[in-house]
């Protein structure tokens, strides 16, 4: 099995191409939440994985990811269950946003987004999940505990929540192209 996770791990290069896409529309949210309304960057926010998820499965099939899977169908099953688990989280999400509790979108797809990832430590064989995962969850904590009254978090918090996750998801893409 840890050869199959292995082999599976080189050929998706550790997950690079969600890490980046997923990295960029975090980023992309930040920018929303610079120059548009809570309700429009909360929207953005909720449906950015529906640019990231097809651009991260077409650079996986350009990388061969999609087409030379190794290990079962069961290996497939798991690596689907892990990796459609953050869509538990929408549900809550959706609720924020029709309650208008914009600002805090950022800061529960972070959370729910570090849980996420913590399983890719035993999938891709890489403690380098858990640390992103840590470093995001701590940055995130940062962000929101310096956030200014004790109402919600603004816009401006909100967007320093996208572009600390976006750019923690970018930096470890970055790491995994080196390795």
């Amino acid at each position: 099995m840890e050869s199959i996770l292995k082999e599976l791990a080189q050929l998706n290069q550790y997950g690079v191409a969600f890490l980046m896409s997923f990295g960029v529309t975090w980023l992309i949210c930040g920018v929303f939440w610079k120059v548009s309304s809570a309700n429009t960057a909360g929207y953005a926010t909720l449906f950015q994985g529906l640019a990231a998820l097809p651009a991260a499965l077409l650079i996986s099939y350009w990388m061969g990811a999609l087409t030379e899977r190794p290990g079962s169908d069961i290996l497939t099953s798991l690596v689907m269950t892990i990796a459609m688990s953050q869509m538990l989280i929408l549900p809550l999400i959706i609720v924020m946003q029709a309650k208008k509790h914009h600002t805090l979108i950022p800061f529960v797809f972070s959370a729910s987004l570090t849980i996420h990832f913590v399983m890719y430590f035993w999938l891709y064989q890489t403690w380098i999940y858990v640390a992103m995962s840590a470093v995001i969850a701590a940055g995130v904590a940062f962000i929101y505990s310096r956030a200014k009254g004790e109402g919600m978090p603004s816009g401006r918090d909100a967007a320093r929540c996208c572009f600390f996750t976006g750019g923690t998801l970018i930096t470890t893409g970055i790491i995994f192209l080196f390795l």
